[in-house]
């Protein structure tokens, strides 16, 4: 570990000892939450210390300071063990999250418990029989669709849940209020429960690669500060840390030096999400229609085909399948064959990361084109589709009380989770330029509708539009005008659909 890494991790446990201060990325402070569509929320290249500060000595700016609940039983059902309801001593992170639980139990005269299932059938059955299945449901993007569809979650906007839950607060991600919003109804809440920074789409690049072809030490964290980190950037840059190792003539095989890795069909939603290029737009839940062959679309997804298949900078799956274990794509860039590599910002924490001998950096999900011309004016940043969503089931009777302690539990952990994203960068992350940005990237987090329709009519939306990416990013000089009008009134019937809840 060198130096300034080991001061990093020494200041940090110092700090957690001392005082368990709590500062990291979170949202701005932007007070049209509820009108926004989606990837339009205020995103910032500083960290916003001070929202987190301003709240962490102060308590609930709107929530009763205690209310006696009498006992009530609050039930959540997730798929994900471990993640909000941690063991005892497994962690200091863990214990401060059991800590700030038993804050909310103890304000409010209640007790908190998860259990934990490996599908969401039996929820599914159970609440459209109307059986009190659970208060919280927790449900992963992909698999939430069909609860929203079937009308089997209560509204966030019904008076009795509104009366405590704001998505306009710093701990609910707006654009999910936007995502989930089916014809003015917010069927599903994004909230510092979890926490959707982990599952936010991020680019680490290869130092020593990057230094290999002339980059300067700091030259693409100040292409960030100055907005100035575009898909054009990225392009310029991966075209020049190509290189044929093999000695065959070509870049093509699992031994050379490729300019991006990552996976294809999630790589490519996340960079058409830094374009504000979606298939489904509402008004505010309102009007929904298919817009993949929108002028912006269908010229920007063209631009995302020659990236990844024109210009001999992607590394395919065929490329680097089958090397080492797990999630090949992160070995790959972990053994030094690629300057860039897209996934989530968690993946700090994972071994491969630990374990690699070149340094490498961390940064946003790239500008991506703007409507009418030029860049995007703030960076945007795909949530991962394995993010778990906060769903409360339409036969909860006492909706007020699962309110109020979803909102206070959402509220304690919003600190927790905010100093868990500063704490695993700090420790993990090989410069501080790095944490800064793992500090920012909550600001960037952004949900899309489309994502709840990976379990709609057995997928039949995923097969018939969103796979297009598939093809953005794997068939070289594709026809994006002709497949997304192909498809658009197949789309629309199945938006239709799904908003009219058939």
């Amino acid at each position: 570990m060198n130096t300034s890494k080991t001061l990093r991790v020494f200041s940090l446990l110092l700090a957690l000892l001392l005082s368990l201060a709590l500062f990291a990325g979170c949202k701005g402070d932007d007070k049209n939450a509820s009108s926004d569509k989606g990837s339009e929320k205020e995103n910032t290249s500083i960290d916003n210390t001070e929202v987190v500060e301003q709240y962490q000595d102060k308590g609930h700016p709107t929530l009763p300071e205690t209310k006696d609940l009498g006992g009530f039983e609050m039930m959540l059902v997730s798929d994900r063990e471990g993640s909000v309801i941690p063991e005892q001593g497994e962690s200091a992170e863990g214990d401060l999250m059991l800590d700030a639980l038993r804050e909310t139990q103890t304000a409010y005269n209640c007790t908190i418990s998860i259990r934990y299932v490996t599908a969401w059938d039996e929820a599914f059955t159970s609440i459209i029989a109307g059986e009190p299945y659970a208060n919280v449901i927790m449900p992963r993007i992909h698999a939430a669709g069909r609860f929203l569809q079937s009308r089997l979650c209560a509204d966030y906007l019904d008076p009795e849940i509104s009366q405590y839950i704001d998505m306009e607060q710093p701990w609910w991600n707006d654009t999910m209020a936007y995502a989930s919003n089916v014809l003015g109804s917010v069927y599903a809440g994004a909230s510092t429960v979890m926490s959707p920074a982990d599952y936010t789409w991020v680019i680490y690049f290869n130092k020593d690669i990057a230094k290999e072809i002339g980059l300067g030490d700091k030259e693409l964290y100040e292409l960030w500060e100055k907005k100035e980190w575009t898909w054009d950037a990225l392009l310029k840059y991966a075209k020049l840390a190509l290189k044929d190792v093999d000695g065959n003539g070509a870049v093509d095989s699992v031994d050379d030096i490729w300019g991006l890795v990552a996976p294809g069909y999630d790589g490519a939603q996340a960079f058409a999400s830094s374009a504000k290029v979606a298939s489904i737009t509402t008004d505010d839940g309102m009007n929904p229609r298919y817009t993949f062959n929108t002028t912006h679309a269908i010229t920007s997804l063209t631009k995302l085909n020659g990236i990844f298949t024109g210009e001999g900078i992607y590394a395919p799956d065929s490329v680097y399948a089958g090397v080492g274990t797990g999630k090949t794509f992160i070995n790959y860039f972990a053994k030094g064959n690629s300057l860039f590599f897209g996934y989530r910002l968690i993946t700090i924490t994972d071994q491969q990361l630990r374990d690699m001998e070149d340094d490498w950096g961390l940064l946003p999900m790239p500008l991506g084109p703007k409507d009418g011309g030029g860049w995007q004016d703030k960076y945007i940043s795909r949530v991962d589709h394995n993010f778990n969503l906060c769903v409360i089931p339409t036969t909860v009777e006492d909706k007020a009380s699962t309110a109020l302690v979803l909102e206070s539990m959402s509220f304690n952990y919003f600190k927790i989770i905010n100093d868990k994203v500063n704490t695993y960068a700090t420790l993990y992350c090989r410069d501080d330029e790095s944490v800064d940005i793992a500090n920012t990237i909550y600001n960037t987090s952004t949900f899309e509708i489309s994502q709840f329709f990976y379990s709609v009519n057995n997928y039949e939306y995923n097969r018939a539009v969103e796979s297009i990416l598939t093809r953005v990013c794997t068939s070289p000089n594709y026809d994006v005008s002709g497949a997304v009008q192909s498809v658009a009134d197949q789309a629309q019937i199945i938006i239709d659909g799904y908003f009219n809840g058939v």
